[in-house]
């Protein structure tokens, strides 16, 4: 590289100012060059830019999010294509991808058995620390004031203590562990690296301080957090090592990169919901919807053994601990997650109906979820900005004391409301020596859940400061933990509890103010230093506003006479369903979360029709609300292309391109090497003979290598070579299969991660920088992708959100072109024939354009030629002997893309004969025009 232009690059770089980082929507760490000049069409004066895409008064925001996203590195999910990697492909033989396949499915089942053990864990914490704070007042609850002070003391203490926990492991130990966690999730398997999202103390911090979120009573769910969790078990597993326990397994070693990990996490995503509700469809079907990004069927079947082994261990270890001795006799699949009782004991084929009349109800309920859901995110985000001011996340104290605060305030209030709860006969099928007929109901054990009517009496009907023979009204809603409340509100009155056929559960107040408080309380908390999750919130407040909307309904019907029946529970159900999807604009899974949880099955259609009414009603105001906490952090997400905006549309890769390139030589003098890594902080390098002489001149590009391999390979002398002299040991990098497996292993990224390119520079010996330099040529990317520098930018950004890429050169206006590729090229059965042309030598590959530093000895594909004829190259069985029907009459002789008529070609002797008759493989001879 010419020493002027390369010290001239480099200064361009370090001079490189954050303000035209923000113009040219750059990011420090993605970039590959540095940019000086604002676009020529950018005028932040004018009212409105480009045909009105962006105003001015985005601007600013625009600005402030530009800002953000410099903090961010992103995943590069394109396969390594460099010349050791394709050495490693060709030797590798059908066993070898057999195992692989093997090791996936296994993988995926370790994750969900993983996951489903989890769940136990943290359910039983859960269970215990309700039941220790409920239970700390036991005898406490009297009539006098005295009493009721030392009671509301009590469980104030127990609940801030619970909170201190659960804030002290997002303050101290992990900060990201803070929240619902499906922000981080959804940006990572976006593309975009948080660092310390899957580190082995986050997920401690962040599955271990739900259990105490809960347990202090705050208004949040497990859910969220289980998602991050399950994220940190796919991510952790499928490593087969630690970077934080500093251990690494040599076998299984083929899922240590991005792609493959990106994939492994969504599997977890899935199953922390799938384990969270005990919901297999449902889990899996939101990690396709709001989850991964990238979305491949491979996935999505592993993703389904996963969910449905999560669930099934959670259920077995379940049963264990509740009746071991009997594990034989006891009946699975009659539970549901949001259910009070079995399905056998509620008969929800006989509770759940509703009338077409209803179902214009049904959408306007649908629409006020809507509405509720951006006006939830309307104010939290106002929340969340004065949070940022005045409770940063740098500060660890005041962190800890909000949460502490908010959990005080969350136990006092509903406390007090059920202090001063009116009180109401417990019902007649429930007092004691009550001979009327309660249905299923009887002093019979229950396969799950409360024993015998007594049971249901005491813990469904709680006294509490209400005279002998009464319950407290309010006590149902806001002295229970959330889930549970949320199941009365479902589910309470299913099995005839009130004996008295359309006997409303809960009064208007309760409901109201149960209704407000909780979505006051859900609206401030979501966001604070602990682990939070969002559902069972958002679910229970939707189910408050449906109770209530019913009781409307079924008053009017009342007043008209009318003698329908109206089914609250059904409104209560479509009542949540709305609410949750108005806050995060989910459709489809939520629908199959709800109808899992709650055995709903007949409110299929008022489900969707609501569902899809409160997104469609939410997004004219906002975004959804995971979404929208993703743009306040700042992090570049690529939505899908069709909802990317018509921004793209209107420029050329050529205009919003940077073109001043700091470029690398395949051989690289170690102190050049070094000066370029600690004076930039580029993800990767483009490597070329002849650097450019100035910004924006034409280069032969022969590759690119990224940032972290240049690291590595400094870390373990990889590929030094004598500045002098060149190569002594025959260009060879390894002289066996092993040691070849052996250097691709310490080259990869995970679990061990590289240090900083200072440390790196320490750790280099002086001598290694005055005499040494690195051949980049075996481990630079050959085919990086380009795209045409006229083409829209929609097209870059296409290829970008499809492949998942960190970057991409840009052609020139003319490209040269050597051929031409059609999808029946690259089809299985075409290539399989080209491979066997080349195994059996009647055909050769094209000479490389460009150098390499070693060659091997011989190709492997070479020796699959003695044994072709073998079992281990016949064609998947599954594919032999199919017969052929055409789609229409006319089609039985047709040719493909290259006009040559099947009939003409003699197949019958050798298949590659034929193949090459239809088509010269490259090398072959080439016709004389």
């Amino acid at each position: 590289m010419d020493e002027s232009s390369s010290g001239a690059t480099r200064a361009q770089t370090v001079r490189a100012t954050s303000a035209t980082m923000l113009a040219r929507a750059s990011n420090s760490q993605d970039s590959l060059h540095a940019r000086d000049a604002e676009p020529t069409n950018y005028v932040p004066s004018a009212p409105a830019l480009v045909g009105q895409v962006v105003g001015g008064n985005e601007t600013d925001a625009a600005h402030l999010r530009l800002q953000r996203m410099a903090a961010f590195e992103s995943h590069d999910y394109d396969p390594i294509d460099n010349d050791l990697e394709e050495d490693a492909l060709r030797a590798r033989d059908r066993e070898d991808y057999r195992r692989e396949i093997w090791w996936k499915w296994a993988t995926s089942a370790m994750i969900g058995m993983v996951m489903g053990f989890i769940a136990f864990v943290v359910d039983g914490l859960v269970d215990k620390l309700n039941l220790f704070r409920y239970g700390v007042i036991g005898d406490k609850v009297g009539t006098d004031g005295y009493a009721r002070f030392v009671a509301w003391l009590l469980h104030v203490i127990v609940s801030c203590l619970f909170a201190s926990v659960a804030g002290g492991l997002v303050s101290y130990v992990e900060p990201l562990a803070a929240g619902s966690g499906i922000p981080e999730l959804k940006t990572y398997l976006n593309g975009v690296h948080l660092k310390g999202l899957l580190r082995l103390k986050t997920a401690v911090a962040k599955l271990g301080g739900i259990a105490f979120s809960i347990g202090a009573g705050l208004i949040a769910g497990k859910e969220g957090p289980f998602v991050h969790g399950g994220g940190l078990v796919g991510g952790g597993l499928s490593a087969f090592g630690s970077n934080t326990l500093g251990f690494r397994l040599k076998k299984p070693a083929w899922f240590r990169d991005d792609r493959n990990k990106r994939d492994f996490v969504a599997i977890g995503t899935a199953t922390g919901v799938a384990v969270a509700f005990a919901a297999p469809i449902g889990g899996m079907l939101f990690t396709v919807e709001e989850g991964a990004s990238f979305y491949n069927s491979d996935m999505l079947w592993r993703g389904f053994l996963a969910t449905c082994t999560g669930v099934l261990t959670m259920h077995w270890l379940e049963q264990l601990d509740f009746d071991a001795n009997d594990f034989a006799r006891a009946r699975f699949g009659t539970h549901r997650d949001f259910g009070l009782y079995t399905d056998n004991e509620a008969d929800y084929s006989r509770n759940y109906w509703w009338y077409f009349w209803e179902v214009p109800i049904f959408i306007l309920i649908g629409a006020c979820g809507g509405l509720l859901g951006a006006a939830f995110v309307k104010m939290n985000v106002r929340i969340t900005k004065w949070r940022a001011l005045h409770i940063p996340v740098t500060d660890k104290r005041k962190r800890l004391l909000e949460v502490i605060t908010i959990a005080g305030i969350t136990s006092t209030l509903f406390f007090f409301f059920m202090s001063v709860s009116p009180c109401k006969d417990v019902p007649t099928p429930l007092m004691p020596g009550s001979i009327d007929d309660l249905g299923v109901i009887s002093n019979t054990t229950f396969e799950y859940g409360e024993e015998t009517r007594d049971e249901i009496r005491k813990d469904f009907f709680k006294q509490l400061y209400c005279p002998d023979g009464q319950y407290s009204v309010y006590g149902q809603l806001f002295y229970n933990p959330l889930s549970t409340s949320f199941k009365f509100l479902l589910h309470l009155g299913e099995v005839g509890e009130f004996g008295v056929d359309g006997e409303h559960p809960f009064p208007i107040s309760a409901l109201i103010w149960y209704f407000l408080l909780t979505f006051s309380l859900m609206t401030i908390t979501y966001g604070i230093g602990a682990p939070t999750g969002l559902f069972v919130p958002s679910l229970a407040v939707g189910a408050s506003f449906g109770q209530l909307v019913g009781r409307i309904v079924a008053s009017i019907a009342s007043h008209r006479g009318s003698e329908v029946r109206i089914n609250l529970h059904a409104y209560a159900i479509i009542g949540a369903a709305a609410n949750l999807g108005g806050a995060t604009r989910m459709t489809i899974s939520i629908t199959v979360l709800v109808m899992e949880t709650t055995g709903s099955m007949q409110l299929i259609i008022p489900l969707m029709l609501t569902i899809f009414t409160a997104k469609a009603v939410g997004d004219k105001y906002t975004h959804g609300i995971y979404d929208t906490h993703i743009k306040i952090r700042g992090a570049p997400f690529l939505e899908e292309p069709e909802l990317a905006g018509p921004a793209a549309d209107k420029l050329r890769v050529n205009e919003a391109m940077a073109d001043d390139l700091v470029t690398l030589q395949p051989v690289m003098p170690i102190s050049d090497l070094l000066q370029v890594l600690t004076t930039t902080s580029h993800g990767a390098y483009p490597v070329t003979e002849q650097p450019p002489a100035y910004a924006g001149e034409e280069f032969e590009l022969h590759g690119s290598i990224t940032r972290n391999l240049l690291l590595k390979m400094l870390l373990h002398r990889i590929s030094f070579v004598p500045t002098v002299g060149g190569r002594s040991d025959d260009g060879r990098l390894f002289s066996t299969q092993r040691e070849r497996d052996e250097l691709l292993e310490q080259l990869k990224q995970i679990p061990f991660k590289v240090p900083s390119a200072r440390e790196v520079a320490h750790r280099v010996s002086d001598e290694d920088i005055q005499t040494m330099s690195v051949d980049l040529r075996s481990f630079m990317q050959r085919h990086p992708f380009v795209v045409h520098g006229d083409a829209r930018l929609s097209r870059a950004y296409r290829q970008f959100r499809t492949m998942g890429l960190r970057h991409m050169y840009v052609m020139p206006s003319r490209p040269r072109v050597v051929g031409l590729l059609t999808r029946k090229d690259i089809i299985d059965e075409r290539s399989s024939l080209t491979l066997g042309l080349y195994a059996r030598g009647l055909a050769h590959p094209r000479a490389r354009t460009v150098s390499r530093s070693f060659e091997p000895e011989f190709d492997p594909r070479d020796a699959s030629a003695r044994d072709v004829d073998g079992a281990d190259d016949a064609k998947d069985e599954r594919q032999t002997h199919l017969p052929y029907i055409p789609y229409y009459s006319n089609n039985a002789n047709t040719g493909d893309d290259d006009g040559v008529e099947p009939s003409r070609v003699d197949a019958s002797a050798n298949p590659f004969e034929a193949s090459s008759a239809r088509r010269r493989p490259h090398g072959g001879a080439r016709p004389r025009p």
